[in-house]
């Protein structure tokens, strides 16, 4: 043990200097890890800006629409996109819950059909009545026409357009919608998602501690440095501090590995 605070007194000073520089080079680079996402945030924005609707076909043939979506937080949101802000604040949602919202502006152009009606001409003096349907998987048009005493008038009795939705968001933030109803259209899509901290699994910390034990009158404080691996609810990884008893005037330096649970996050 003698070795060890030998060593400990004579390069201290050197120990205290590396201490300093690390913490100021974890600082250093949390700061350049910041500036790096908000960079990417911003080209992003920028690139959903002048992006447009792109179109293409999937396995089945079903036309895909593809669009990139905003990356930020709420507030920033409306000054990238105002529309897509009050679409959020018109939820009645909690702001701070958001995570994603995609906006869909879309019409149904479903396609002509004509039919004729066969009258006899005994019949018009008379009136006549036909009823009508251009029913397909995706419609149902049904009605009928009725002429009476020079009055023709046509009345709708079912109108029903089916159609359905898929959307997807990849990592990159890129939305793609599609539906199996091929006469929908796209007019406009627009999407958010909140920023996400990057998950960071290695972590260097420096800490110091002032203890005091009232039962053998002990005072000693601690200054030191921990290199953590994060596996969900467990942190582990190698330990190294300076401990100096100011009663007993001891000073020790330790090397040796910890082993950390996370029971509450907030």
């Amino acid at each position: 043990m003698s070795t060890i605070n030998d060593l400990w007194n004579k390069f201290k000073t050197h120990v205290i200097y590396i201490l300093i520089i690390v913490i100021l080079v974890v600082i250093l680079g949390s700061s350049v890890n910041r500036c790096s996402n908000v960079s990417k945030e911003y080209e992003n924005n920028i690139a959903a800006l002048n992006d447009t609707i792109k179109y293409y076909q999937d396995k089945n043939g079903n036309l895909v629409a593809t669009k990139l979506a905003f990356e930020s937080d709420v507030n920033t949101l409306k000054l990238l996109n105002e529309k897509l802000y009050n679409q959020i604040d018109s939820l009645k949602l909690n702001k701070n819950n958001v995570a994603q919202i995609i906006y869909v502006d879309g019409e149904i152009n479903n396609p002509t059909q004509d039919t004729a009606f066969i009258i006899k001409n005994d019949t018009v003096s008379k009136g006549f009545y036909r009823t009508f349907d251009f029913n397909n998987e995706y419609r149902t048009l049904e009605g009928n026409v009725d002429y009476h005493n020079d009055s023709l008038g046509i009345a709708i009795t079912k109108d029903i357009i089916r159609f359905d939705y898929t959307v997807a968001m990849d990592k990159n933030n890129r939305i793609y919608i599609k539906s199996t109803n091929p006469y929908v259209a796209y007019n406009e899509i627009s999407g958010f998602t909140v920023s996400q901290p990057k998950t960071k699994r290695w972590s260097l910390d420096a800490f110091g501690n002032i203890n005091y034990s009232p039962i053998d009158n002990d005072k000693f404080y601690d200054i030191g440095l921990s290199l953590g691996y994060s596996l969900s609810k467990v942190t582990i990884g190698p330990k190294m501090y300076f401990e100096h008893n100011l009663a007993t005037k001891n000073k020790t330096f330790y090397i040796g590995g910890a082993l950390n649970l996370n029971i509450l996050k907030w």
